[in-house]
């Protein structure tokens, strides 16, 4: 498919988009609070190229390549014993088609409160995170195939939402394993007086310590909108995005507090079968740092 058949491959692109901007850069929900005084801070790189779109009804397109490039910002901060900040912000991300330029812009944020209801015997957390809109939601991409078409590659929704999650979380007490359980649901507006259907998410993650050093997980989540959605009212935000994804990761110590982390994330049809978005493997690489609580001595 070529850029110039315009109407078609804009809304393909489109319809995907906002999907890999606000799901590619995600992180699992747990049970657990930081403690007071507690932090998480990491940047990560993570990349992300298809040419395979999967249609409102589900069916698999093949397309121009789509690539897409962030530096991505998280982290968590214990404020109480059972109240953590958490802030997850796309300082950078890069949009190309192969028949484009590339445009960058900087990310929506999503600032999330999350409290703790249980804490001793089976950690049980909700959480409120909205997402506000000051990515750019029009960044217009020149093809490369002649000067008069462009195609927007925006960087943000410009979409108000709010992500609300129940998770749940165990350790066992001698064998350094863990997992947690999640269930969340957006509440979607709307973008230049179009509304959107909201989305439940559920997700499930297993974690293993091996030698004490060097920490493995696997994620299995899921994505799907409560409405049906028939039509793509608006080509560029993503509504009706249905998934299946699929993640393992890794993370060793480097110097004292610091940690490299590698995932590697991809998309199946098992939970709930692909619709709107491009399918392909996402790949990161990243750094954070860890500070203790304050110990009284």
């Amino acid at each position: 498919m070529m850029l110039t058949q315009k109407g078609s491959l804009f809304r393909i692109l489109g319809i995907g988009l906002s999907f890999l901007i606000s799901c590619n850069t995600g992180f699992a929900q747990s049970g657990w609070t930081k403690e007071k005084g507690e932090g998480f801070y990491q940047l990560s790189f993570n990349r992300f190229s298809s040419s395979d779109y999967f249609t409102l009804g589900g069916e698999k397109l093949s397309t121009n390549t789509f690539t897409q490039n962030s530096m991505v910002f998280y982290g968590e901060y214990g404020l109480t014993e059972r109240f953590s900040l958490i802030a997850n912000w796309p300082l950078q991300i890069w949009n190309g088609f192969n028949t484009t330029e590339t445009v960058s812009g900087l990310g929506d944020l999503r600032l999330e409160f999350k409290h703790s209801l249980l804490k001793k015997y089976l950690p049980l957390a909700i959480s409120i995170a909205p997402e506000i809109p000051i990515g750019r939601a029009n960044n217009f991409a020149q093809s490369t195939l002649n000067d008069f078409e462009s195609i927007n590659l925006p960087s943000g929704d410009g979409e108000f939402n709010v992500w609300t999650t129940l998770s749940t979380s165990f350790a066992l007490p001698n064998i350094p394993l863990y997992g947690s359980i999640f269930g969340s649901y957006n509440f979607r507006t709307s973008y230049e007086n179009v509304s959107f259907s909201d989305q439940v998410a559920i997700g499930i993650e297993l974690g293993y310590q091996i030698a004490g050093k060097v920490w493995v997980n696997g994620r299995l989540q899921g994505l799907n909108s409560v409405d049906d959605v028939l039509v793509a009212t608006d080509f560029v935000r993503g509504d009706g995005t249905e998934y299946t994804s699929y993640s393992f990761g890794a993370s060793v110590p480097v110097y004292q507090d610091f940690h490299l982390s590698l995932n590697y994330r991809n998309f199946a049809d098992f939970l709930y079968s692909r619709k709107n978005l491009y399918s392909a493997a996402t790949f990161s690489i990243g750094i954070y740092y860890q500070v203790k609580p304050k110990t009284n001595e």
